[in-house]
């Protein structure tokens, strides 16, 4: 991959901006998120005919290989969509699809810093009495979310789906994913798959803006516990709102080690917090439905780490972690919801 520097940075700015003068991009800083993205924090000091202006600014590049099949249009257009309607995201910047400049697509956001995304930490004592705040926030956001109206959101770039056809729709893609990134066989998540198909759900009680990926983790918080923004919105697609709600229960996201989902809140109050918040009720079996389609993709995403660890040439620790510990993680999260461990 090119290496992203601070000349390389000016230079681009000031090309693409050519009423910019003095463009300087300063404290550049690649940070340890994720494994579907490369994130880069830095400065900019420019002047234009308004005057000068000092921004803080995120940047995020497509690698090479990545455990997520997007790219940088579909989450910055996602971010697009949903900013200005109830939901607290950073605002873009900036979109560059052409590798040439920086070896990958890169995309720019606004970097509000200062606070905090660590799952981790809300399992330290000291966070413990802060810890129902954090569920409110997440789940109550979530919920607004799932209430946003389809229509009010300019979704034209994502993939159209229908409340009957949403749920086999996310199936076929998550089972084909595990296809593409076979690393051996998966007798659970295949039992599961047959199940699924067996046993559909009822039709989505409304279409929404799924984000994918919303879990502890994905948002930013204050040290009041106060939900700032959410992040990580590269898997965001129109369906079922008990997606999201299942990917934020998954066992494997239960960083606790105990009953509260995400390391915060158990279930129930999970769910009691969701429908709240969304209007919605999260049917028992449709939401069971979903927690195990949830199993699948949570293993299709580890295998794509699997595969990128053993096919590219400079594949991330992250890779190696979710091949190895993640994978049977899933298995053992399967097995509980089907009754089998």
């Amino acid at each position: 991959m090119k290496t992203i520097t601070e000349d390389l940075l000016s230079s681009y700015l000031a090309a693409r901006f050519p009423d910019w003068r003095e463009v300087s991009a300063s404290n550049l800083e690649r940070l340890p998120l994720g494994a579907s993205r490369e994130t880069f924090r830095f400065d900019l000091a420019y002047a234009d005919s308004a005057g000068e202006h000092r921004d803080r600014l995120i940047l995020r590049r497509d690698p090479p290989a990545s455990n997520v099949d997007s790219d940088r249009r579909h989450e910055y257009e996602s971010y697009r969509a949903i900013h200005g309607h109830g939901i607290p995201v950073p605002r873009m910047i900036l979109l560059e699809e052409d590798a040439e400049h920086f070896g990958g697509a890169i995309s720019l956001a606004e970097d509000l810093r200062g606070y905090h995304n660590s799952e981790y930490q809300l399992q330290e004592p000291a966070w413990a009495d802060r810890l129902p705040r954090i569920a409110d926030e997440l789940w109550s956001t979530m919920g607004s979310l799932a209430a946003v109206p389809c229509e009010n959101l300019d979704l034209s770039f994502m993939k159209p789906a229908t409340p009957e056809t949403t749920a086999m729709q996310e199936l076929d893609y998550w089972e084909g994913q595990m296809d593409a990134n076979d690393v051996g066989p998966e007798p659970v998540i295949r039992a599961v798959i047959r199940w699924l198909r067996r046993n559909p759900p009822p039709p989505a009680q409304k279409l929404a803006m799924v984000h994918g990926d919303f879990r502890a983790g994905n948002f930013l918080y204050d040290d009041d516990a106060k939900l700032i923004a959410v992040l990580d919105w590269e898997m965001a697609h129109m369906g079922d709102p008990l997606e999201d709600l299942a990917w934020s229960m998954a066992r494997v996201f239960s960083f606790g080690k105990d009953e509260r989902r995400g390391g915060v809140a158990p279930r129930e109050e999970a769910i009691r917090i969701w429908e709240q918040a969304s209007g919605l009720t999260a049917d028992p079996d449709a939401l069971r439905w979903w927690e195990l389609a949830m199993c699948v993709k949570g293993q299709a995403i580890w295998n794509s780490c699997a595969h990128a660890w053993s096919t590219v040439d400079d594949p991330t620790v992250i890779h190696a972690y979710a091949a190895w510990w993640l994978r049977n993680a899933q298995d053992r999260a399967a097995l509980e919801l089907m009754g089998k461990l």
